[in-house]
């Protein structure tokens, strides 16, 4: 026999509720730091997608200035085009005569 057969009723039902008390307590704890955590999650997720949008916002941007050079390059590879085939026109057209 344990040492809890050796108590009175009264004195097993004294510890048996500081037991569910302790407990109640404990779980009061355990469900304000849950709420705790889930602030904290909230607040991380705002975060995440904020850094998301801004993201968006970026590449946005960037898909926009790479389309932007595209076209620059077309204009200047033209611009080159016309200036060598002058140049080559005055070479051996303009200059021979």
């Amino acid at each position: 026999m344990g040492p809890e057969d050796e108590l009175a009723p009264a004195a097993r039902l004294a510890r048996i509720e500081r037991l569910l008390e302790d407990g109640n307590g404990l779980r009061r704890e355990a469900l304000a730091l849950q709420r705790e955590a889930l602030e904290l999650q909230r607040g991380v997720v705002e975060q995440t997608r904020a850094n998301l949008e801004q993201a968006r916002r970026i590449n946005d941007g960037a898909a926009f200035l790479q389309l932007r050079a595209r076209r620059m390059q077309v204009a200047l590879g033209a611009v080159v085009l016309l200036l060598v085939g002058y140049v080559s026109w005055l070479l051996f057209f303009r200059l021979t005569y």
